[in-house]
């Protein structure tokens, strides 16, 4: 099965996933080879939905974008570390997301998708703190990153990832632009066709 983590504030219904989707049905004709939840807002909940998922799914891909891209690395990470040693894909992701997190008190948010009222705080930054800790660089990633990403700069991953695989694209923004004609090499390479 091939989980996808989306970015942050976002949806299963993300145009990234959506276009997988399709390109996996159309490949396969088994889009249920994708696994891809409503991830929750806060970094507490979401590691503890992702460790659950490691515990209980048979993931033999990860794929994720933006934060999402951070969250698959711990995955594969997590795996790696279990003996279930996958690949996976980063896609303009994410690089020590602590950094965007409050370090004191809280913010108050509103999920752009599912309209939660949320709070961000010390303890969501401590939790991407424990992850990254638990992040290894003996796993297997392939990084996709576009320059003209406006919402991180990509040369923090481009530095940061520079021992795996990776393929950088002037131009594109945070949403990845075109991310369908990197599909056959990405799936290719987590060997899911």
């Amino acid at each position: 099965m091939l989980l996808y983590l989306h970015g942050f504030e976002s949806s299963p219904a993300s145009p990234k996933i959506s276009q997988l989707r399709d390109y996996l049905s159309h490949q396969t004709g088994a889009s249920e080879l994708l696994l891809a939840p409503q991830q929750p807002p806060r970094m507490v909940a979401n590691k503890k939905l992702l460790d659950d998922l490691i515990a209980t799914q048979p993931i033999t891909a990860v794929m994720g974008s933006s934060l999402g891209g951070f969250w698959t690395h711990y995955v594969v990470s997590q795996l790696a570390a279990q003996q279930r040693p996958v690949r996976g894909v980063l896609i303009n992701p994410a690089v020590v997301p602590q950094r965007l997190m409050p370090e004191q008190g809280e913010v108050a948010r509103i999920h752009p998708h599912t309209q939660a009222a949320y709070q961000l705080n010390q303890q969501d930054r401590e939790a991407l703190q424990q992850a990254e800790a638990q992040l290894s660089n003996e796993v297997e990633l392939l990084v996709l990153l576009q320059a003209g990403d406006e919402q991180l700069d990509y040369r923090e991953a481009r530095d940061y990832y520079r021992q795996q695989r990776m393929i950088i694209e002037q131009g594109g923004d945070h949403s990845f632009v075109d991310l369908p004609r990197y599909l056959p090499a990405a799936l290719e390479f987590l060997n899911i066709l």
